[in-house]
């Protein structure tokens, strides 16, 4: 069972000898340029705190799986950060070069820095400015040559994510000294998000209201966050405009997707939809058209395209957490499982899967409107094998996962 069998069962689906429908847009392969990936492992123990490595998700030109997909690599660290733990990490293209930024922390004594830069250019580790508080994995949401970084769950009554809660970095004047640090730049306190708990009773004070990001995304100057919790008036979809430096609440439901989502061209998006495979945790990588208008009466407009696939394995194209887009054609998704065979504290090694695909969209983003499902046609497949038994790794052991 290929991917004939495959392609006759969408035929069918479809009807018997007729073309592929015009709700369904075609997506073929395409001849790829092998682009740079960048995975940001934990390790257990804070010196360092993080290793990256470097993988080519086209190696040995791809081809659907076959003995590149059965064969496990090796993988070879480019760097070792030594930072706080619980940081999150984004790509930026600054004028100095391609950037993986880590930006957060635990509340434990300051063994390392709070935000950390990786050059990928130079291979340079560089030490960036503290954050103004601590912050436990936050969302980090990038515009232009900026950086927002929002709690993701903050608390009103302790010290993990206490306030500022909102906070950016501008690094468009920043500059590196000695190879080793960042200056003229510095982390700068943003408005208070309207939907994070404030002005507090003695007693919500000691029982304070539980509010989560939920979803989030940077879609031009605006940032779309939704939260949920037990707030009810807090719930919903907010836009904050980088601009005006405001926040506005847009719609009492949520953003159609869970955690971020990336951009994959022009307005054009990748999210998981919270919607899950029968019996498994993993979510569908599903394509969103989002718009946003912020000055007179903002509005926000989503358009939702399922991706459906004739490779051999369906299930394929879904993913535990991490995946990334390659531009407008391309983008790969990542699960990881354990090979330690000794029960234990220590968790020794994991295997990462990392399966690329190829996709074309001949129509334009005009005519692609609710209801086009979009066809993937190719993928690759291979395994990474991350060991380390001297620091441990968490489970899973993927904190980030980088294009650039």
């Amino acid at each position: 069972m290929g991917r004939r069998s495959n392609k006759r069962k969408l035929e069918k689906a479809c009807g018997a000898g007729d073309s592929v429908p015009c709700h369904i847009a075609r997506i073929s392969s395409y001849d790829t340029v092998s682009p740079s990936i960048y995975l940001v492992v934990g390790h257990q123990i804070s010196h360092p705190a993080y290793s990256v490595y470097k993988v080519n998700p086209f190696a040995d030109g791809g081809g659907g799986g076959g003995d590149s997909a059965k064969r496990i690599r090796r993988l070879k660290s480019t760097a070792r950060l030594y930072a706080k733990h619980c940081m999150a990490f984004v790509p930026l293209r600054s004028k100095h070069g391609p950037w993986i930024v880590g930006v957060g922390g635990d509340i434990a004594e300051d063994y390392g820095p709070e935000t950390i830069v990786f050059d990928t250019k130079t291979q340079q580790v560089i030490t960036g400015p503290k954050l103004l508080s601590t912050k436990l994995c936050p969302v980090l949401l990038t515009v232009g040559s900026k950086i927002y970084a929002l709690s993701r769950s903050p608390n009103v009554n302790g010290e993990i994510d206490f306030v500022p809660w909102f906070e950016v970095l501008d690094l468009s004047q920043a500059q590196v000294v000695d190879g080793r640090r960042l200056v003229n730049c510095e982390w700068k306190e943003m408005p208070r998000p309207p939907f994070f708990p404030w002005e507090l009773t003695p007693r919500q004070y000691m029982f304070p209201p539980e509010i989560t990001v939920e979803s989030y995304v940077a879609v031009g100057s605006c940032i779309l966050v939704s939260v949920t919790g037990r707030q009810t008036a807090a719930a919903g979809t907010h836009m904050f405009d980088t601009e005006t430096e405001q926040w506005v609440k847009l719609d009492d439901k949520g953003l159609p997707f869970i955690r971020g989502a990336i951009p994959h061209g022009p307005l054009l998006f990748l999210g998981l939809s919270p919607r899950s495979k029968e019996f498994t945790a993993s979510k569908e990588i599903t394509a969103y058209k989002i718009k946003t208008v912020a000055t007179g009466c903002p509005s926000l407009s989503i358009d939702e395209f399922p991706m459906a696939t004739d490779c051999e394995v369906e299930e394929e194209l879904v993913s535990s957490s991490k995946f990334v887009s390659l531009g407008d054609h391309s983008f790969c998704s990542f699960d990881c499982r354990s090979i330690s065979r000794t029960p234990g504290p220590q968790h020794m090694g994991e295997l990462v899967s990392m399966r690329a695909y190829t996709i074309e969209n001949p129509l334009s983003l005009d005519r692609l409107k609710h209801g086009y499902t979009l066809l993937v046609s190719n993928h690759w497949k291979q395994v990474y094998s991350v060991r380390d038994t001297f620091r441990g790794l968490p489970c899973p052991c993927l904190e980030g996962v980088i294009y650039l």
